[in-house]
């Protein structure tokens, strides 16, 4: 098993990671988790935890063989989501049979009483209430999520379940693999945005969309807001916080306005950014610094997006700005 811990950038993140033949083993290798596992059905145990710990945010993914069955509760504060990749046979929380495609969910008060029947892969996220009551305020217009909501109200599909979860496993492991990244604020609020966006979304609005003229005001102001930090765009939480209004207003203001959604707006408005910053070059300029200047960290994503949107690679409009054969 490795357990490490790295002090760069603002924050401490806490790493582990190990293949357990215990169950014992595992359930006490977990961070800030106070938990006993109970091995269900035949055959010699076999599991796997990958866990990222950034303060009270976590990221984990856990692997078995055999069925579980597992008591606890989540930090003190938090509340703990699960995303299957893989179930064999029926899952249980809280004391009830799951779904095929809910979202499992528990808060610190809970018993989390989950019980997998056979081999189960899953991403295990944990987010503090501060966190989930700041996405859910900006985003739906509520005071965090309600403990008692029914479990229909957290169901998409098997598939997009296990979607979602493959994305935050390939968050995890892009955080893991660069160990030279600092933590800092803002890569933090960029982890915990990703974070409650894969999660919270799949819980509907029931806000109510406010007038035509207000909208038309908001999607002013979405407009500025872009302008003025197109080198450092807020996230969608933010952009919400920013301009006043919720996340359904948000979309349908932009589409009333421009004609399509923030996100694709901001792209944009980024690409073109990139196209002045190219054609108007100064003695340092490259497509790579211009690229990274407004958000690209992507260099072929980049290129094949620019082109789409102005005929040609960034490349040749840089070459044509400086009168490059």
């Amino acid at each position: 098993m490795k357990n490490t811990l790295s002090e760069s950038g603002s924050h401490a993140s806490h790493v582990v990671e190990g293949s357990f033949d215990d169950i014992d083993a595992l359930a006490a290798a977990a961070l800030d988790w106070d938990q006993e596992y109970e091995q269900l059905g035949r055959g010699r145990f076999n599991g796997r935890l990958r866990q990222l710990v950034i303060g009270q945010v976590q990221l984990n993914r856990e692997q078995w063989q055999t069925g579980v069955l597992q008591s606890g509760a989540a930090p003190k504060g938090t509340w703990v989501f699960g995303l299957p990749l893989k179930a064999e046979g029926p899952l249980h929380i809280r004391r009830r049979p799951v779904q095929n495609g809910e979202l499992l969910a528990a808060t610190s008060r809970d018993d989390v009483g989950f019980v997998a029947d056979g081999a189960t892969d899953m991403m295990i996220v944990v987010l503090p209430n501060s966190v989930i009551n700041r996405w859910m305020r900006a985003r739906r217009g509520g005071d965090g999520v309600d403990p008692d909501l029914p479990p229909r109200h957290w169901v998409v599909t098997s598939t997009e379940i296990a979607s979602r979860s493959q994305r935050l496993s390939a968050l995890q492991g892009e955080l893991l693999d660069s160990s030279s990244v600092d933590m800092t604020d803002q890569l933090l609020t960029y982890v915990e945005s990703k974070i409650s966006d894969t999660i919270f979304d799949i819980i509907p609005s029931a806000e109510i969309v406010e007038a035509l003229h207000r909208r038309a005001h908001i999607a002013r102001e979405v407009l500025r807001v872009f302008h003025n930090c197109i080198d450092d765009p807020p996230n969608v939480t933010e952009l919400c916080e920013k301009v006043g209004a919720r996340e359904r207003t948000l979309y349908l203001s932009c589409v009333e306005a421009y004609g399509r959604p923030p996100a694709q707006l901001l792209l944009e408005l980024r690409l073109n950014a990139a196209r002045r910053a190219l054609a108007h070059p100064g003695e340092t300029t490259t497509v790579t610094a211009a690229a990274s200047r407004f958000g690209f960290t992507h260099l072929g994503r980049f290129s094949a997006l620019y082109g789409r949107q102005f005929g040609e690679l960034p490349s040749t409009t840089l070459h044509n700005a400086l009168g490059v054969g």
